[in-house]
């Protein structure tokens, strides 16, 4: 077995994440394999076809548009070179009960028109509601998540004290919210995003509120001809910067040189490599 080479890369899932650091590893000029266990890309965004019909498995909303935008950019591309996206009108309709529905027009005046038939007041408070969220998602984009988060002294400065203060980490999402709106049903439509963290309101910083900017003000998209599209717009980026993508690649094992990863087994293949980055979900890896 030849021995293994520094500059080989190998990525495992070829989900969005291991997608985008296939490309990543490529473009820094590492030769990538990138290993997928199922017949096609896109994790947990993969498509199923029958009888002419196609089926997203996994995501249906496409929020914060401008993150996918910049990482097409960083490869000197753009998401329309791929796909098109179209912003959805309504939004969505939320369901209350069986008879109580709320559609959420893409139109922010028609939106303010909706919250003030719940609740008088709420359009100006909508207006003040996200004119703060608005400064915490700049705040977070521009100075937390694009850090690669190595180590806590990234984050300890004056000027990030100073937005973490701002970005009102020690108060409760829930409890926020509740300072500008009483409607049950306002309550409910501007609670539900942060569910998608995976946690309940009360247990969620009030930071949070950067998703209601993003999902109100920024709007809800859809990649035309489903969210396989943006998948196979991310496996065509990952070819074009020299990515080899082996698919029925179902990893098994790792062997070892000491304490570090030198070679990855699937049922069929071994891979040797310098560099090895699981996308996989961490209970499988």
């Amino acid at each position: 077995m030849a021995s293994p080479k520094a500059n080989n890369a190998i990525v495992i899932g070829a989900g969005f994440s291991g997608l985008s650091a296939a490309t990543t590893l490529a473009d820094l000029g590492y030769k990538v394999t990138l290993l997928e266990k199922h017949k096609q890309t896109g994790g947990r965004a993969r498509v199923f076809k029958k009888d002419g019909f196609t089926f997203d498995m996994g995501p249906s909303w496409y929020w914060m548009p401008n993150v996918m935008e910049s990482y097409f950019n960083s490869f000197g591309k753009s998401t329309a070179d791929y796909f098109q996206l179209v912003r959805l009108d309504p939004s969505y309709q939320v369901i209350f009960s069986e008879n109580k529905t709320m559609q959420i027009p893409a139109n922010y005046q028609e939106l303010k028109t909706v919250f003030e038939s719940y609740e008088t007041g709420s359009g100006r408070q909508l207006d003040l509601f996200l004119d703060e969220a608005q400064k915490k998602y700049i705040t977070a984009l521009g100075k937390f998540l694009q850090k690669p988060s190595k180590s806590f002294t990234e984050f300890v400065n004056l000027d990030m004290f100073k937005s973490a203060l701002e970005m009102q980490l020690l108060t409760p999402f829930s409890k926020h919210v509740r300072k500008y709106f009483h409607s049950k049903e306002l309550l409910q439509l501007l609670e539900f995003p942060v569910l998608f963290l995976g946690a309940l309101p009360e247990n969620i910083p009030a930071m949070y509120s950067l998703m209601n900017y993003a999902d109100i003000k920024l709007g809800t998209w859809y990649p035309l001809g489903g969210f396989g599209k943006l998948a196979e717009g991310m496996t065509a980026l990952a070819t074009e910067n020299g990515v080899n993508i082996k698919l029925n690649q179902n990893v098994t094992s790792f062997g070892f040189d000491g304490n570090t990863i030198n070679r990855v087994f699937t049922e069929a293949e071994t891979f040797e490599a310098g560099v090895v980055v699981s996308s996989a979900d961490y209970h499988f890896t």
